[in-house]
């Protein structure tokens, strides 16, 4: 049986890959430059903390793709450096709410300002129509994968 292969480098998932390892590393080595001690996944879960304040952790792992566990040690490391802070759910004693700390509002302000920056420079050169594109052309592969998967 004859397989039709393709090299790894020419496939998409190798270059969605590239794009988000390429991406995640500058994007951390930014935070580091201006003094922040945050991953790019702990800055998702302060910004998700954010438009969401008080969700519990299975459902924060659920809106950044994270697992409980991953979930849980990036949480630890954040209550470690005062961001957030965790708060039993009343409904449900086994599972805690969390919640943005004052110090945790100001750092994903002032991070915001450094991934806008490095969103612009990602997009530099591609009009609003092409990202457009690219949005449209990812979530129609997502639906596929969620329908199909």
């Amino acid at each position: 049986m004859e397989r039709n292969a393709t090299p790894s480098d020419e496939s998409l998932g190798f270059w969605i890959y590239r794009i988000y390892a390429q991406a995640s590393c500058r994007l951390r080595r930014t935070f580091q430059a201006h003094g922040y001690d945050c991953t790019p996944e702990q800055w998702g879960l302060l910004t998700r903390l954010r438009d969401g304040e008080g969700m519990n952790q299975s459902r924060l792992g659920e809106r950044t793709l994270k697992d409980r566990h991953n979930v849980t040690r990036m949480l630890d490391l954040l209550e470690k450096r005062g961001l957030i802070e965790r708060r039993v759910d009343e409904a449900n004693r086994r599972a805690c709410r969390v919640f943005l700390t004052e110090a945790g509002k100001d750092a994903e302000e002032k991070l915001e300002v450094l991934v806008a920056r490095h969103r612009a420079a990602i997009f530099e050169g591609l009009s609003a129509e092409d990202r457009g594109v690219m949005r449209r052309v990812f979530t129609h592969i997502v639906k596929n994968i969620e329908q199909k998967g």
